[in-house]
């Protein structure tokens, strides 16, 4: 099969389009015919080696989620058989940049039917990362203020419309140019960050959730609630410094970690296929221009997810 695999760290040029074997599934594993995969900040991250302790050899296969349709299943999988068609996440051990990737059965689940490979695979953990750290880290109640920063990224443009669908009352952060996308998303005030500071402006919140982790739970405390929280999408030493002061606080910070949830992704997937959620997509690359989707990605100012559809010959279907 065709995979893109890196044989060691460094810059986008170390993502080889190379022949590799097939994988087989253990006992609990799906093997998924991949039609579509996604960029995400952790890949590009695991190819430079700003992650060395994360688990991991070479050669390597990145790719955190993945949208197929079934070809085997292991022999203790009872829930999938042949032709389903999925999402899975992937996690750490990656997969998704190949034409088909192996996925453990508890990180699987099926499609609506009137849901396409492109927009599924750009839902699992920018979709997952904003509903948990909204709805369980910030448990966000209706009518509470909620400042998204970053709001037309991949997990941003997803955080904008979960907390408007769980009645927040939503502040978004981001570029001018992306102000007609998000207030579409539900935004109901936008802040320009190139000519406003929104640490500096006197509006409070009781939720902000800093999808680039680029301002400090320091800058932003003045402007939460007494009961407020600051939410993370980076473990810094810093950041989890404060997630252990803020323990015994009022105003907290955390830093979110996605978990996997099969109900969460049901919840998603009922939302995006009736319409009321969207995942947004800038560009739809190939597998072989995937370096040119990490460099896309690496720059950071892409809108939405960047997805990598995969194309299989008439002969592989």
């Amino acid at each position: 099969m065709k995979a893109v695999v890196i044989n060691q760290n460094g810059d986008s040029s170390v993502l080889q389009l190379q022949d590799v074997p097939q994988p087989v599934p253990d006992h609990h594993d799906v093997l998924i015919r991949v039609y579509a995969t996604s960029i995400n900040p952790l890949d590009w991250k695991l190819r430079a080696g700003f992650s060395k302790w994360l688990p991991g050899k070479f050669p390597r296969i990145l790719g955190a989620e993945c949208a197929g349709e079934v070809v085997a299943t292991g022999l203790m999988v009872t829930d999938f058989r042949p032709g389903d068609r999925v999402v899975a996440e992937l996690g750490l051990d990656g997969g998704g940049y190949a034409e088909y990737a192996l996925a453990h059965q508890k990180n699987v689940v099926k499609l609506p039917d009137d849901l396409d490979y492109v927009p599924a695979a750009a839902i699992p953990i920018a979709g997952l990362t904003a509903l948990q750290a909204l709805r369980d880290l910030g448990h966000l109640r209706p009518g509470d203020q909620v400042l998204i920063n970053g709001a037309a990224g991949g997990v941003g443009t997803f955080a904008v419309q979960i907390a408007c669908i769980l009645g927040g009352r939503v502040t978004a952060v981001c570029s001018d140019r992306h102000t007609d996308l998000v207030r579409r998303l539900g935004a109901g005030r936008v802040i320009d960050y190139r000519k406003e500071d929104f640490t500096q402006l006197p509006d409070r919140y009781k939720i902000i959730f800093d999808t680039v982790s680029k301002r400090s739970f320091s800058e932003c405390k003045k402007v939460l609630t007494d009961d407020g929280i600051y939410i993370a999408t980076v473990p810094s030493a810093a950041q989890l410094f404060q997630d252990v002061v803020t323990t015994f606080t009022n105003q907290k910070t955390d830093t979110i970690a996605m978990k996997f949830s099969k109900d969460d992704m049901h919840w998603l997937l009922t939302l995006v296929a009736a319409g009321r959620l969207e995942p947004v997509i800038e560009h739809v690359y190939l597998l072989p221009e995937i370096a040119k989707a990490h460099q896309h990605s690496e720059a950071g100012h892409a809108t939405g997810k960047l997805v990598v559809a995969i194309n299989h010959s008439d002969e592989e279907k």
